[in-house]
């Protein structure tokens, strides 16, 4: 989470702090969807209905709209916490799920797109991650399934998550749909890919996804000025954000976890609905399946990039000091070595450091290393430093 969050300082995002708890009609106002979705409570105090917040993006638009309302925009912000959403299923287990995220709001059109992909893919990359930017036009699939009834686009769009062209057919044939809206929907499924994508949609789709095609092109040429073009793919059959999401949306693939480390997208009538209507594009990375795909490809490594010891012996403060004066993480033992160093292996610590007068003993894991008292802090980071050194980061 700092690695992420460092990236988005560093781009200009501030980190903005929501409650764990929002009234349900902002939620509903923002989200809309399934109320079983959401865990409510009714506020003893004043009876209102409230949830434990299922997104964060929403709480980001509110607080635009009303706390941040005179702030001149683009409104760069990002935000680290939970959400809770209801599992749905036998199980009806609650799910809590820690998340890191950006809002860019007030920068509209593939300007605004590339630059919250571009910031989505190098926090990943500064974690260490191979990975993958997987695009989206849900809106496409929305103006080609506009003239179908209710129930049916649902059958289509559910077949199309499934990535179903049987299902597709089916569902279509059933409702009589005419025949150039049946082959593009069917077709969806197919369209994947890289740039190359977009030539063949053109060509299956027509006129009524030129729009969406043209937008989706201006968006790869931009990723592209932005050295990302290697990391793009194109899925034109992907919905999910299919009632959100007003323009290009993307998902965050690496190896690990079986599912996307997180996504975002346009939702550039969200704002709208609290009264301050602005383009907007975000997204939020999931820290658990981040850290399942850094364990998968470094398994070997930590996410800590900083070691951390304790010391003791006499004159430990001024050791102490030293080292936090150069951001290494210490603590005081009070005990005996054999205690320092059981205590150190339990809570995963890298060192044990020892001072005798001028001189000081770091008991590394596997060895013990003799110092000079002034060596102690180099001697520490390097050791963390040399992994780094080896494998070319």
């Amino acid at each position: 989470m700092r690695q992420v969050a460092e990236v988005l300082e560093l781009r200009g995002y501030s980190l903005v702090i929501t409650p764990p708890f929002e009234l349900v009609e902002t939620v509903e106002r923002g989200l809309g969807g399934d109320p079983r979705e959401t865990l409510r409570f009714v506020d003893p105090e004043t009876g209102e209905v409230s949830v434990f917040r299922p997104d964060l993006t929403v709480q980001v638009a509110r607080l635009v709209a009303t706390s941040l309302r005179d702030r001149p925009p683009p409104h760069r912000l990002y935000y680290e916490g939970h959400v809770l959403r209801a599992r749905r299923g036998r199980a009806r287990r609650q799910r809590q799920i820690a998340q890191i995220g950006a809002e860019c709001i007030g920068i509209g059109g593939a300007v605004g797109d590339a630059e919250i992909i571009e910031t989505a893919s190098r926090a990943l990359e500064e974690v260490g991650l191979d990975h993958r930017v997987e695009l989206a036009v849900v809106p496409l699939v929305r103006a080609l399934s506009s003239e179908l009834a209710p129930d049916v686009r649902a059958r289509v769009t559910e077949a199309l998550g499934r990535k179903d062209r049987k299902a597709v057919e089916t569902a279509l044939a059933d409702a009589h749909a005419p025949r150039p809206i049946a082959r593009g929907l069917a077709d969806l499924e197919g369209l994947t890919g890289g740039a190359e994508v977009i030539a063949r949609a053109r060509a299956v789709l027509g006129p009524l996804a030129a729009r969406h095609l043209d937008d989706l092109e201006a968006l790869l040429d931009a990723l592209s000025a932005r050295g990302l073009s290697q990391r793009i793919q194109i899925d034109l059959g992907e919905v999910r954000g299919f009632e959100y999401y007003t323009g290009p949306s993307f998902s965050l693939l690496a190896e690990g976890p079986g599912e996307p480390l997180g996504g975002g997208g346009r939702y550039d009538d969200l704002l709208e609905r609290f009264g301050a209507p602005m383009p907007a594009s975000g997204f939020a990375i999931d820290l658990d399946h981040l850290a399942r795909a850094h364990e998968r490809q470094h398994p070997e490594a930590s996410f800590a990039e900083r070691p951390r010891v304790c010391v003791r012996g006499e004159n430990a403060a001024s050791i102490l000091d030293a080292l936090r004066a150069h951001s290494v993480p210490a603590a005081w033992f009070p005990g005996t070595r054999d205690e320092a160093i059981a205590y150190a292996r339990e809570w995963g610590l890298d060192a044990v450091i020892e001072r005798v007068g001028d001189r000081a003993t770091i008991l590394w894991q596997e060895r013990a290393e003799a110092c000079s008292v002034g060596e102690i802090p180099e001697r520490v980071r390097a050791r963390k430093a040399a992994p780094h050194a080896e494998d070319g980061r």
